[in-house]
């Protein structure tokens, strides 16, 4: 098969201009993910008293649905620690008491995507000082995108990508 030369000097001429703690968007990330891995955090969020683990409802093109453990991508000169924060404040709506880490790392390696497939991705502890907002949580077998739920031991619909994290979910660490 035949391919076009990249033209190196013209992409790195761009790479230059843009301002890597400001986020890349979507698109970008998502052509640069098909190069490198990417490096995240993944947020086990326990209960006041240690007994249950919060966990969030996902339904996307990338993992299908399934519940699985909050995360997010590293930015440009972001500290752990600060992603771990932006995680909690955007995609739960909480503020953490304890932030612990990392406890352990796992990586996510998909064989069948060109994009998005190949995470570190460094495991932190989190208490958080409140429940989330009650209007996300899941009840009454009611479940949709970004719900979150308490689970005593790990659901069986995990996502698969995270099946590595159960050890911690159900407290074994």
């Amino acid at each position: 098969m035949n391919k076009t030369p990249l033209p190196t000097d013209s992409i790195c001429q761009a790479l230059d201009t843009l301002d890597g703690t400001a986020g890349i968007g979507k698109i970008l990330f998502e052509s640069i993910s098909r190069l490198t891995p990417a490096v995240s955090v993944e947020l086990i969020i326990k209960s006041r008293d240690q007994q249950s683990s919060l966990l969030t409802w996902r339904d996307d093109e990338l993992y299908g649905p399934g519940w699985h453990v909050p995360g997010g991508v590293v930015r440009f000169k972001e500290t752990l620690t600060s992603r771990v924060e932006e995680v909690l404040k955007h995609e739960i709506g909480a503020t953490a008491s304890k932030i612990e880490g990392p406890i352990g790392f796992h990586e996510i390696f998909n064989e069948k995507r060109d994009k998005r497939g190949h995470f570190i991705c460094f495991v932190y502890k989190v208490v958080l000082i409140d429940d989330p907002p009650f209007g996300t949580k899941a009840q009454n077998g009611a479940i949709t995108g970004g719900s979150w739920r308490w689970f005593a031991k790990c659901p069986d619909n995990l996502i698969e990508n995270q099946r590595s994290l159960v050890k911690y979910i159900d407290g074994k660490f």
